[in-house]
């Protein structure tokens, strides 16, 4: 990991646009509707003049009204940082320096959880056939929502939460409700491993007093759901409140009321910062033998 780090300490701080993140992000565990996409599509996606519709994941985004931010960090100090780097599992790393970083956080949920369990229920045989199918699914036929137990009242039994929030993954699969899709369980299994993500990132900023956390990894390398589902995720997420003897100990740690959302920083290049960190490893190596050598 420590010439990842060095990649992305070096891309970060020298290429203006290699950050990026996301803004107005509908929920991506819904349906695609083709309507409103078409819609959005003509007011603001200029598509090649031979397509009839988006191909890349950043036009079928941009195709659902999404909007991609580039988020300059080139000449600033953006240490210290947390980095959240999702593989066939997850390590979060609070970096202090580009050659400084702990290993924080982390879970067992990742590009493997996803592709492993829509192998056993899917037809889904390699990772792109079930994000393929996952764009299409509709994940609300499988999760059970915050509305689905409390109801539609304001006040949803003194919780407070939005009736649209997962109370529970795959708790439809109880029901006698007609058999999810495909489709719909691959978009379920991106969501849940997404919001966990986000969810655990969340938590790690607050505790560590930090509001951005950068994202990286195989999972996320073009999984465009993947990274608008935590975008997503990010926003919705309250602030931590610790209360008794814990609040007051751990009082300065806490992001102050008011404060913005956590946020979820993606990469240009990413799947190149390894090679990129090797390199400058290797080039100061060389330096500094040719000085010893002197």
């Amino acid at each position: 990991l420590g010439t990842v780090v060095l990649g992305i300490c070096c891309m970060t701080s020298m290429v203006a646009d290699e950050c990026y993140t996301f803004e107005r992000v509908p929920d991506p565990a819904a349906v695609r509707d083709p309507l409103v996409e078409a819609a959005v599509t003509r007011r603001s996606v200029p598509l090649r003049t031979h397509d009839k519709e988006p191909r890349t994941s950043s036009e079928r985004a941009a195709a659902r009204g999404v909007v991609r931010v580039q988020r300059d960090l080139s000449g600033i100090n953006f240490f210290p940082f947390l980095l959240c780097n999702v593989g066939t599992g997850c390590s979060i790393l609070k970096v202090t320096s580009e050659s400084q970083f702990e290993r924080v956080s982390g879970t067992a949920l990742g590009g493997g959880t996803f592709l492993g369990l829509c192998r056993r229920l899917t037809k889904a045989a390699s990772f792109k056939e079930a994000m393929d199918m996952a764009e299409d699914g509709d994940a609300r036929k499988v999760d059970m929502l915050v509305r689905d137990i409390y109801g539609e009242g304001e006040d949803r039994a003194g919780l407070q939460l939005p009736g649209d929030l997962t109370a529970s993954f795959f708790a439809r699969a109880l029901s006698a409700e007609p058999k999810a899709s495909d489709a719909d369980l691959c978009k379920a299994l991106v969501v849940m491993i997404s919001q966990n993500l986000a969810q655990i990132a969340h938590l790690n900023a607050q505790v560590h007093g930090l509001r951005r956390v950068f994202f990286t990894g195989n999972f996320l390398r073009g999984n465009d759901l993947a990274m608008r589902t935590i975008v997503y995720t990010l926003q919705r997420m309250p602030r931590v409140v610790v209360h008794g003897e814990l609040g007051r100990r751990k009082r300065d740690l806490l992001l102050p009321v008011g404060a913005e959302p956590t946020e979820a920083v993606f990469f240009r290049h990413e799947g190149y910062f390894g090679a990129i960190g090797a390199y400058l490893e290797q080039c100061r190596n060389c330096a500094s033998a040719a000085e010893q050598g002197r």
